[in-house]
C-alpha cells in the first residue's frame, strides 16, 4: 500500500516538473526577441467593422513600441493596452502616415486630459499646405496630427530620413523609406507617403517590416534596394489591397503576413458574396500563397 501511495506521489511530482518545464520554455520563448499585439481589422467589429492599423511590440527588456494607433474610435482599446504594456508610458511611437485610420487614435491621446506619456515620437510627414493641396480628402488628420507635435505628452520628436538607424533595446529599425514630395497627381497621395521601415530582434534574428499604405509609386523607390527588404514578417500594405506590387512581397519573402483587414475586406465580399468587390485583396492572398507564406494572420494578437 506505501509503495503504491509513493508511486502515485512520484507520478504528480514528474508531471508537475513536466509541465512547469514546459510552462518555463513557453515563457522564455514568449521574450525572445518582439512580442507582438495586433489590433484591427476583424478586432474592430463592434465599432463599425472598419479596418485600422495598430501594433504594441514589447522588447526583450519590456520597452514599449507602439506604431501607428488605428481609428478615434479606437481610442479606448489602444490606451488600455498602453496603460497594461507600458503603465501608461510609451517609449517609442512610429507613425506611418497622417492618415485618420491610422493616427486617430494618438490625435485624441495627445487631445484628452490623461496621463499617458510618450518618450520617443518617430515620424516623417510634409506641410500642412501640401496635404491641403493635394491630399485635400484626409487631410483633417494630417492637420490634427501636425498641430499636436508640439504637444507636452511627447518628450522627444524624431524626424525620420531614409537610411536611418534606430537602436531600442534588442531591437534594430532600420528606416527604409520616406514621404516623397513629388508623388502629387494621385487619389492615393497620402497612403503614397507613407514611412517604411523594419524591425529587427537581433539577438534570434527575427524582423518585420511596416509597410503603413505604400503602393504602387513607392514600390519603385523600394525596389531599388531589395536587400533590406526581406522579412520574416510583413505588415500587408494598405490592409492587403490596392498597396505594394507583387515585387515588393517576393523582395521580402515573408513567412507570416498581418493583413489588418475586415472580414468584408478580407474576402473582397461588398454584401453579395466572397470576392464581388473591386478590393485586391484575394488577389493579394494569392501573392502570399505562391511565395509559400507559412501563415495570413488576421487575428488580434501573435507573439513571436
Amino acid at each position: 500500500m506505501k509503495k503504491k501511495i509513493y508511486i502515485i506521489l512520484l507520478t504528480i511530482v514528474i508531471i508537475i516538473c513536466i509541465f512547469g518545464f514546459i510552462k518555463i520554455n513557453a515563457y522564455i520563448k514568449e521574450i525572445e526577441g518582439m512580442k507582438l499585439t495586433l489590433i484591427g481589422g476583424s478586432t474592430m467589429e463592434n465599432k463599425g467593422n472598419t479596418h485600422s492599423l495598430a501594433y504594441f511590440i514589447r522588447t526583450r527588456n519590456g520597452e514599449l513600441i507602439v506604431v501607428d494607433g488605428g481609428r478615434d474610435i479606437d481610442v479606448e482599446t489602444i490606451k488600455k493596452y498602453i496603460y497594461e504594456y507600458g503603465d501608461g508610458k510609451v517609449n517609442h511611437w512610429f507613425i506611418t502616415h497622417a492618415h485618420d485610420d491610422h493616427v486617430g487614435a494618438l490625435i485624441e491621446i495627445l487631445k484628452e486630459d490623461n496621463s499617458i506619456e510618450i518618450e520617443n515620437l518617430y515620424y516623417k510627414f510634409l506641410s500642412d499646405a501640401w496635404y491641403k493641396r493635394f491630399d485635400l480628402m484626409r487631410y483633417d488628420a494630417a492637420h490634427e496630427i501636425l498641430n499636436l507635435l508640439s504637444n507636452e505628452k511627447i518628450k522627444n520628436r524624431i524626424e525620420c530620413k531614409r537610411g536611418q538607424i534606430i537602436e531600442i533595446d534588442n531591437i534594430r529599425c532600420d528606416i527604409i523609406r520616406t514621404v516623397n514630395p513629388s508623388i502629387k497627381s494621385l487619389e492615393s497621395n497620402g497612403n503614397e507617403q507613407s514611412m517604411v521601415f523594419k524591425l529587427t530582434a537581433k539577438d534570434v534574428k527575427k524582423s518585420i517590416i511596416f509597410l503603413g499604405d505604400a503602393g504602387e509609386f513607392a514600390s519603385i523607390e523600394l525596389l531599388k534596394n531589395k536587400e533590406i527588404l526581406k522579412a520574416d514578417s510583413v505588415q500587408m500594405a494598405h490592409h492587403g489591397q490596392d498597396g505594394v506590387t507583387e515585387e515588393v512581397y517576393q523582395a521580402i519573402k515573408p513567412k507570416i503576413c498581418f493583413f489588418n483587414a475586415p472580414e468584408w475586406l478580407w474576402n473582397n465580399d461588398i454584401g453579395e458574396g466572397y470576392d464581388t468587390g473591386n478590393w485586391k485583396t484575394v488577389i493579394v492572398r494569392g501573392w502570399m500563397k505562391k511565395l509559400n507564406t507559412i501563415k495570413m494572420m488576421n487575428l488580434e494578437k501573435v507573439y513571436f
